[in-house]
């Protein structure tokens, strides 16, 4: 009996994939944009477009290589005391919020439901077990 059922979902399973194939393929032509829209000659000027400007170029500096043992060796170690940053203040709590978090008491939530399909899948997972 399981061995139908199984056989069964395989075959449906494979039909469906086919059938999806099939309606992508046949739907493909119908959506796919029109070839000689894109090899239709404009009538104005075309310009490129370059990021950032020429002073911005000018300036920015290269990135270092490490590609090579010896420019691994060259790299000097990150200097902790410019890369870490200033640390920032905590938020002055206002005295209604001191006041809510004093008379405030510790809550839990309530545990959620149990899966429903929990047994379906230990089923399916650990057969022999459930004989």
């Amino acid at each position: 009996m399981n061995e139908n059922i199984t056989f069964m979902k395989a075959a449906f399973g494979a039909l469906a994939s086919q059938m999806i194939v099939a309606g992508v393929l046949f739907c493909a032509p119908l959506l796919a944009p029109n070839a000689s829209l894109a090899l239709a000659a404009s009538d104005t000027a075309t310009m490129s477009i370059e990021r950032g400007s020429e002073e911005a170029k000018a300036i920015k500096t290269p990135e270092p290589s490490y590609e090579t043992r010896e420019e691994r060796l060259k790299a000097k170690p990150l200097d902790w005391n410019k890369t870490i940053g200033k640390p920032k203040k905590p938020r002055a709590l206002s005295p209604t919020e001191q006041a809510k978090m004093r008379k405030a008491k510790p809550e839990s939530a309530p545990g959620g439901a149990p899966d429903p399909k929990a047994n379906d899948e230990a089923r399916k997972l650990h057969p022999e077990e459930w004989r």
